[in-house]
């Protein structure tokens, strides 16, 4: 019996591939109508501090990131991951990719709507987070691809606490000092 599918579009960390399991596979994807906003609050816990992550919201724009194929059994698994957000189905008119790939239904994990609201000082954007999408961006679309994630994603002039020495985010990357230095000096400009 084939496995059967399920597909989502991955516009922060997700974008990474550190941070998702190594069998999954992703192509890039262009998601229409929808714009990156950091105002996803995330509550303290005995793991980790409370901080604002990203989340997406309708606009007229599209932003890039990752269509990524994983077993319909593995859903749940995704979902307890993304805990905090919505899973909201959508078309596959919604978002660009490749013509080969078979994804007649594509998920986007959006925030509760009780967890919306932009980052401030008590609940400031983790700069390990940060890094983790940086990274994910370059690797994945190179700096052109990196500095439009910059520019199409709302709320660069909120609070970011700099967790690099003790991270906060739980699936943080380990980078080069260099490439650290890069992003910063990359980040500035959008702040």
């Amino acid at each position: 019996m084939a496995v059967q599918l399920a597909h989502y579009f991955g516009f922060g960390s997700l974008v990474n591939r550190q941070t998702r399991p190594d069998d999954e596979r992703a192509w890039n994807a262009t998601l229409h109508g929808w714009q990156r906003v950091w105002e996803h609050r995330v509550s303290a816990s005995d793991s980790r501090s409370s901080c604002t992550s990203l989340s997406v919201e309708p606009a007229q724009t599209s932003i890039q990131g990752v269509l990524v194929e994983i077993p319909l059994a593995d859903l749940a698994a995704l979902d307890a991951r993304e805990a905090g957000y919505e899973r909201m189905e959508l078309s596959a008119h919604d978002v660009e990719f490749p013509k080969d790939v078979d994804a007649s239904t594509i998920y986007l994990y959006r925030s509760l709507p009780e967890n919306r609201h932009l980052a401030g000082k008590i609940h400031p954007i983790a700069q390990s987070y940060v890094d983790c999408v940086m990274a994910g961006y370059q690797e994945r679309f190179g700096t052109s691809g990196l500095k439009m994630m910059l520019g199409t994603t709302k709320g660069w002039d909120r609070p970011i606490v700099n967790d690099r020495l003790k991270p906060i985010y739980p699936r943080h990357v380990k980078l080069s000092v260099e490439t650290l230095n890069n992003f910063d000096s990359l980040l500035s400009e959008f702040r």
